[in-house]
Protein backbone atom coordinates (compact mmCIF):
# COMPACT_ATOMS: atom_id res chain seq x y z
CA UNK A 1 0.00 0.00 0.00
CA UNK A 2 2.89 2.57 0.73
CA UNK A 3 4.86 1.71 -2.51
CA UNK A 4 0.96 2.88 -3.89
CA UNK A 5 1.05 5.97 -2.44
CA UNK A 6 4.33 6.53 -3.29
CA UNK A 7 3.87 5.66 -7.11
CA UNK A 8 0.97 8.31 -6.95
CA UNK A 9 3.48 10.91 -5.52
CA UNK A 10 5.98 10.15 -8.30
CA UNK A 11 3.21 10.46 -11.11
CA UNK A 12 1.90 13.64 -9.51
CA UNK A 13 5.78 15.00 -9.29
CA UNK A 14 5.81 14.13 -12.96
CA UNK A 15 2.43 16.08 -13.50
CA UNK A 16 3.73 19.07 -11.96
CA UNK A 17 7.22 18.88 -13.82
CA UNK A 18 4.77 18.18 -17.06
CA UNK A 19 2.46 21.18 -16.51
CA UNK A 20 5.64 23.35 -15.62
CA UNK A 21 7.66 22.59 -18.86
CA UNK A 22 4.15 23.41 -21.09
CA UNK A 23 4.14 26.85 -19.33
CA UNK A 24 7.32 27.60 -19.30
CA UNK A 25 6.78 30.82 -21.26
CA UNK A 26 3.26 31.64 -19.12
CA UNK A 27 5.19 33.25 -15.94
CA UNK A 28 3.01 35.24 -13.73
CA UNK A 29 3.65 35.62 -10.12
CA UNK A 30 -0.46 36.50 -9.54
CA UNK A 31 -1.45 33.07 -10.45
CA UNK A 32 -4.94 32.84 -9.24
CA UNK A 33 -5.39 36.16 -8.49
CA UNK A 34 -4.37 37.68 -11.89
CA UNK A 35 -6.66 40.14 -13.43
CA UNK A 36 -10.01 38.49 -14.46
CA UNK A 37 -9.69 35.87 -11.71
CA UNK A 38 -11.35 35.62 -8.66
CA UNK A 39 -12.74 38.26 -6.68
CA UNK A 40 -13.57 36.44 -3.76
CA UNK A 41 -10.61 35.35 -1.93
CA UNK A 42 -10.53 34.14 1.84
CA UNK A 43 -8.56 31.30 2.23
CA UNK A 44 -8.78 29.18 5.51
CA UNK A 45 -7.80 29.83 8.92
CA UNK A 46 -7.60 26.76 11.01
CA UNK A 47 -5.59 23.59 10.49
CA UNK A 48 -2.74 25.39 8.38
CA UNK A 49 -1.15 23.04 8.01
CA UNK A 50 -3.30 20.50 6.32
CA UNK A 51 -5.80 22.78 5.13
CA UNK A 52 -3.94 24.25 1.77
CA UNK A 53 -5.98 26.84 -0.26
CA UNK A 54 -6.76 25.42 -3.90
CA UNK A 55 -5.73 28.89 -5.13
CA UNK A 56 -2.53 29.32 -6.86
CA UNK A 57 -0.78 32.54 -5.24
CA UNK A 58 2.16 33.98 -4.27
CA UNK A 59 1.87 35.00 -0.70
CA UNK A 60 3.34 35.53 2.57
CA UNK A 61 1.48 34.25 5.65
CA UNK A 62 2.46 35.18 9.11
CA UNK A 63 0.58 32.60 11.54
CA UNK A 64 0.61 32.49 15.15
CA UNK A 65 -1.26 29.80 17.28
CA UNK A 66 -1.90 29.50 20.93
CA UNK A 67 -3.15 25.95 21.42
CA UNK A 68 -4.77 24.98 25.07
CA UNK A 69 -3.84 21.34 25.58
CA UNK A 70 -6.78 18.90 26.95
CA UNK A 71 -7.06 18.65 30.46
CA UNK A 72 -7.31 14.83 29.64
CA UNK A 73 -3.60 14.47 28.37
CA UNK A 74 -1.69 12.67 30.54
CA UNK A 75 -0.08 16.31 31.48
CA UNK A 76 -3.41 17.21 32.66
CA UNK A 77 -2.97 20.16 30.62
CA UNK A 78 -0.62 23.22 29.40
CA UNK A 79 -0.11 25.73 26.56
CA UNK A 80 1.74 25.51 23.27
CA UNK A 81 2.54 28.24 21.12
CA UNK A 82 3.76 28.29 17.97
CA UNK A 83 5.11 31.21 15.38
CA UNK A 84 5.63 30.49 11.82
CA UNK A 85 5.11 32.02 8.27
CA UNK A 86 4.10 30.28 4.83
CA UNK A 87 4.81 31.20 1.48
CA UNK A 88 3.83 30.52 -1.66
CA UNK A 89 5.04 31.53 -4.75
CA UNK A 90 2.78 31.24 -8.47
CA UNK A 91 4.87 30.44 -11.53
CA UNK A 92 1.07 31.03 -13.79
CA UNK A 93 -2.25 30.77 -12.70
CA UNK A 94 -1.75 26.96 -13.17
CA UNK A 95 1.35 25.65 -11.07
CA UNK A 96 2.80 27.02 -7.90
CA UNK A 97 5.30 26.28 -5.13
CA UNK A 98 4.21 26.38 -1.31
CA UNK A 99 6.16 26.34 1.90
CA UNK A 100 3.46 24.85 4.55
CA UNK A 101 5.34 24.08 7.71
CA UNK A 102 8.09 25.76 9.51
CA UNK A 103 8.05 27.90 12.70
CA UNK A 104 9.32 27.90 16.13
CA UNK A 105 7.08 26.46 19.09
CA UNK A 106 7.30 26.53 22.86
CA UNK A 107 5.45 23.82 24.87
CA UNK A 108 4.57 24.07 28.15
CA UNK A 109 3.16 20.83 30.17
CA UNK A 110 1.30 21.47 33.48
CA UNK A 111 3.21 17.61 34.72
CA UNK A 112 4.23 14.77 33.32
CA UNK A 113 6.60 16.06 30.69
CA UNK A 114 9.10 18.48 30.20
CA UNK A 115 8.67 22.35 28.70
CA UNK A 116 10.51 22.79 25.94
CA UNK A 117 10.78 24.67 22.73
CA UNK A 118 12.63 24.31 19.74
CA UNK A 119 11.81 24.57 15.70
CA UNK A 120 9.42 22.46 13.56
CA UNK A 121 10.17 20.75 9.97
CA UNK A 122 10.56 22.61 7.23
CA UNK A 123 8.36 21.54 4.19
CA UNK A 124 8.49 22.58 0.54
CA UNK A 125 6.25 21.27 -2.02
CA UNK A 126 3.94 22.13 -5.36
CA UNK A 127 0.42 22.09 -6.41
CA UNK A 128 -0.96 22.12 -10.12
CA UNK A 129 -4.60 23.28 -10.82
CA UNK A 130 -6.41 21.11 -12.28
CA UNK A 131 -9.21 23.04 -12.88
CA UNK A 132 -9.27 26.88 -13.10
CA UNK A 133 -12.11 28.42 -14.35
CA UNK A 134 -12.36 31.98 -13.06
CA UNK A 135 -15.18 32.82 -15.05
CA UNK A 136 -17.23 30.92 -12.65
CA UNK A 137 -15.11 31.00 -9.72
CA UNK A 138 -14.26 27.36 -9.50
CA UNK A 139 -10.50 25.70 -8.73
CA UNK A 140 -9.59 21.93 -8.41
CA UNK A 141 -5.75 21.90 -7.19
CA UNK A 142 -3.75 18.45 -6.28
CA UNK A 143 -0.99 18.99 -4.77
CA UNK A 144 2.49 17.14 -3.29
CA UNK A 145 4.69 18.26 -0.36
CA UNK A 146 7.83 16.88 1.34
CA UNK A 147 8.61 17.28 5.09
CA UNK A 148 12.12 16.38 5.91
CA UNK A 149 13.39 15.60 9.36
CA UNK A 150 14.86 19.04 9.99
CA UNK A 151 13.44 19.87 13.40
CA UNK A 152 14.72 19.72 17.05
CA UNK A 153 11.83 19.55 19.34
CA UNK A 154 12.12 16.69 21.99
CA UNK A 155 10.74 16.49 25.58
CA UNK A 156 11.48 13.99 28.27
CA UNK A 157 13.14 11.64 25.69
CA UNK A 158 10.13 11.95 22.99
CA UNK A 159 11.60 13.21 19.76
CA UNK A 160 8.47 15.47 18.15
CA UNK A 161 10.27 16.76 15.08
CA UNK A 162 13.16 15.78 13.29
CA UNK A 163 12.50 11.91 13.26
CA UNK A 164 13.13 9.14 10.74
CA UNK A 165 12.70 10.04 6.98
CA UNK A 166 9.78 12.84 7.23
CA UNK A 167 6.71 12.96 5.71
CA UNK A 168 4.91 13.26 2.09
CA UNK A 169 1.53 14.68 2.15
CA UNK A 170 -0.06 14.48 -0.81
CA UNK A 171 -3.96 16.44 -1.01
CA UNK A 172 -6.54 17.19 -3.61
CA UNK A 173 -8.07 20.89 -2.59
CA UNK A 174 -11.13 22.84 -4.60
CA UNK A 175 -13.33 26.23 -3.90
CA UNK A 176 -16.37 27.39 -5.48
CA UNK A 177 -18.23 31.04 -4.53
CA UNK A 178 -21.62 31.50 -5.51
CA UNK A 179 -22.57 35.39 -5.18
CA UNK A 180 -21.08 36.23 -1.71
CA UNK A 181 -20.80 32.46 -0.41
CA UNK A 182 -17.07 30.58 -0.46
CA UNK A 183 -16.75 27.41 -0.36
CA UNK A 184 -13.21 25.61 -0.06
CA UNK A 185 -12.37 21.78 0.92
CA UNK A 186 -9.48 19.63 0.62
CA UNK A 187 -8.69 16.31 1.90
CA UNK A 188 -5.21 14.53 1.94
CA UNK A 189 -2.83 11.68 3.46
CA UNK A 190 0.37 12.60 5.10
CA UNK A 191 2.39 9.69 5.17
CA UNK A 192 5.12 8.89 7.10
CA UNK A 193 8.28 7.86 5.17
CA UNK A 194 9.51 5.51 7.99
CA UNK A 195 5.73 3.83 9.39
CA UNK A 196 8.20 2.04 12.04
CA UNK A 197 8.90 5.42 13.43
CA UNK A 198 6.01 7.56 12.45
CA UNK A 199 2.36 7.51 12.23
CA UNK A 200 0.64 8.18 8.80
CA UNK A 201 -3.05 10.08 8.98
CA UNK A 202 -5.50 11.35 6.67
CA UNK A 203 -6.79 14.95 7.12
CA UNK A 204 -9.84 16.76 5.92
CA UNK A 205 -10.88 20.26 5.68
CA UNK A 206 -14.44 22.38 5.17
CA UNK A 207 -14.31 26.01 4.81
CA UNK A 208 -17.30 28.20 4.26
CA UNK A 209 -17.60 31.89 4.36
CA UNK A 210 -19.90 35.07 3.67
CA UNK A 211 -18.99 38.55 2.38
CA UNK A 212 -21.73 40.27 4.87
CA UNK A 213 -19.87 43.54 3.54
CA UNK A 214 -16.76 44.31 1.08
CA UNK A 215 -13.85 42.57 2.68
CA UNK A 216 -15.64 41.19 5.49
CA UNK A 217 -16.04 37.67 5.71
CA UNK A 218 -17.28 35.41 8.78
CA UNK A 219 -16.33 32.03 8.09
CA UNK A 220 -16.87 28.40 9.84
CA UNK A 221 -14.71 25.42 9.61
CA UNK A 222 -14.58 21.68 10.07
CA UNK A 223 -11.03 19.70 10.50
CA UNK A 224 -10.74 15.93 10.51
CA UNK A 225 -7.35 14.26 11.32
CA UNK A 226 -7.42 10.18 11.73
CA UNK A 227 -4.42 8.41 12.40
CA UNK A 228 -4.41 5.29 9.57
CA UNK A 229 -1.53 3.95 10.43
CA UNK A 230 0.26 4.00 14.25
CA UNK A 231 4.01 4.41 14.27
CA UNK A 232 5.91 2.23 16.94
CA UNK A 233 8.01 4.44 18.10
CA UNK A 234 6.44 5.45 21.47
CA UNK A 235 3.68 3.25 23.08
CA UNK A 236 1.46 6.09 24.13
CA UNK A 237 -2.62 6.19 23.47
CA UNK A 238 -2.65 9.70 21.71
CA UNK A 239 -1.53 11.64 18.64
CA UNK A 240 -0.29 15.14 18.41
CA UNK A 241 -2.57 15.96 15.52
CA UNK A 242 -1.30 18.86 13.27
CA UNK A 243 1.13 20.01 16.02
CA UNK A 244 3.92 17.37 16.20
CA UNK A 245 3.75 13.66 15.64
CA UNK A 246 4.44 11.17 18.46
CA UNK A 247 4.84 8.44 16.31
CA UNK A 248 2.16 6.76 18.52
CA UNK A 249 2.19 2.96 18.84
CA UNK A 250 0.28 0.08 20.81
CA UNK A 251 -0.39 1.53 24.43
CA UNK A 252 0.80 -1.82 25.62
CA UNK A 253 3.97 -3.91 23.84
CA UNK A 254 2.91 -6.94 21.69
CA UNK A 255 -0.88 -5.87 21.49
CA UNK A 256 -3.01 -4.52 18.73
CA UNK A 257 -4.18 -1.78 21.01
CA UNK A 258 -4.23 1.63 18.66
CA UNK A 259 -2.50 4.78 19.83
CA UNK A 260 -3.95 6.95 17.54
CA UNK A 261 -7.66 7.95 16.16
CA UNK A 262 -10.03 10.45 14.83
CA UNK A 263 -10.18 13.55 16.28
CA UNK A 264 -12.70 16.41 14.47
CA UNK A 265 -12.96 19.53 15.09
CA UNK A 266 -15.14 23.15 14.15
CA UNK A 267 -13.41 26.51 14.26
CA UNK A 268 -15.36 29.92 14.17
CA UNK A 269 -13.80 33.07 12.57
CA UNK A 270 -13.55 35.67 9.81
CA UNK A 271 -11.35 37.85 7.49
CA UNK A 272 -10.78 41.30 7.26
CA UNK A 273 -9.67 42.72 4.16
CA UNK A 274 -7.23 45.43 5.77
CA UNK A 275 -5.76 46.71 2.14
CA UNK A 276 -5.33 46.14 -0.92
CA UNK A 277 -3.54 42.49 -1.03
CA UNK A 278 -3.50 42.11 3.04
CA UNK A 279 -6.43 40.19 4.70
CA UNK A 280 -6.56 39.82 8.45
CA UNK A 281 -7.87 36.65 9.86
CA UNK A 282 -8.81 35.22 13.21
CA UNK A 283 -10.41 31.60 14.34
CA UNK A 284 -11.48 29.97 17.53
CA UNK A 285 -11.38 26.00 17.29
CA UNK A 286 -12.32 23.22 19.27
CA UNK A 287 -12.77 19.38 19.54
CA UNK A 288 -16.50 18.06 18.32
CA UNK A 289 -15.40 14.75 18.71
CA UNK A 290 -15.59 12.38 22.14
CA UNK A 291 -11.61 11.88 21.20
CA UNK A 292 -9.55 14.94 21.65
CA UNK A 293 -5.71 13.67 22.03
CA UNK A 294 -4.01 16.65 23.11
CA UNK A 295 -6.68 19.27 21.57
CA UNK A 296 -8.43 21.30 24.32
CA UNK A 297 -8.84 24.51 22.29
CA UNK A 298 -6.92 27.05 19.54
CA UNK A 299 -6.89 30.35 18.90
CA UNK A 300 -5.30 30.96 14.99
CA UNK A 301 -4.59 34.31 13.89
CA UNK A 302 -2.40 35.13 10.78
CA UNK A 303 -1.92 37.91 8.24
CA UNK A 304 -1.94 36.99 4.35
CA UNK A 305 0.05 39.76 2.28
CA UNK A 306 -0.16 38.51 -1.67
CA UNK A 307 0.72 39.47 -4.69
Amino acid sequence: MRRRFLAAGATLLMLFMGAGSASAFDFDLHGSLKEGGPGHYSPPISNPLFNETPYITTELRPIFIHHDIADSFLTGGGTITAVAAEVRVALNDRIGIIATKDGYFNFEFNNGLQDEDGFANISLGVKYALISNPAENRVVTVGLEYEPPSGNLITSGIRMQGTASGFLDMFLAAAETWGKIGLEGNVGLNLAMDPDRNSSLIHASAHVDYEVMPGLYPMVEFNLLSVVDDGARTPVGFEGLDIVNFGSGPTTPGTSQAGGGTVTTMAFGGRYKIMDHIIFGAAYEIPVSDRVDLFGWRMTSDLVIYY
